[in-house]
């Protein structure tokens, strides 16, 4: 199998000449990882997220960057934004495939490589 090895990273790459030859290929996972049944249970937990989940009021020992600033601006009284725990988090992968992506040298597209 051929592998090109980048100079500083260590990162491996396949060749997408290989990555074609074993496109077929059936890969069955040993272990189920951690996030495959994302989003099926909310967590009962506050912590550091994307997802708001409330307010509550400012307490001595708190976090200051935690503060909601516009929401001190209207009621003048320091709240702190809590946040849903997430161990995962969901995002969506956006993908180029129009025409200009079928552009490309030696028998490689940008979009194959």
């Amino acid at each position: 199998m051929a592998v090109a090895r980048g100079s500083h990273s260590g990162a491996q790459f396949l060749d997408p000449a290989v990555l074609a030859r074993i496109s077929n290929l059936e890969l069955l996972a040993r272990t189920v990882v951690d996030g495959f049944l994302t989003g099926l249970h909310r967590s009962p937990y506050l912590g550091f997220s994307l997802e708001f989940a409330e307010h509550r009021q400012y307490m001595p020992g708190d976090d200051i960057r935690r503060i909601d600033w516009k929401l001190f601006g209207r009621s003048d009284r320091h709240y702190i934004k809590l946040f849903e725990a997430d161990t995962n988090a969901n995002f969506s992968v956006l993908l180029d495939v129009s025409a200009s992506m079928s552009y490309g040298s030696h028998e490689v597209s940008k979009l194959d490589y």
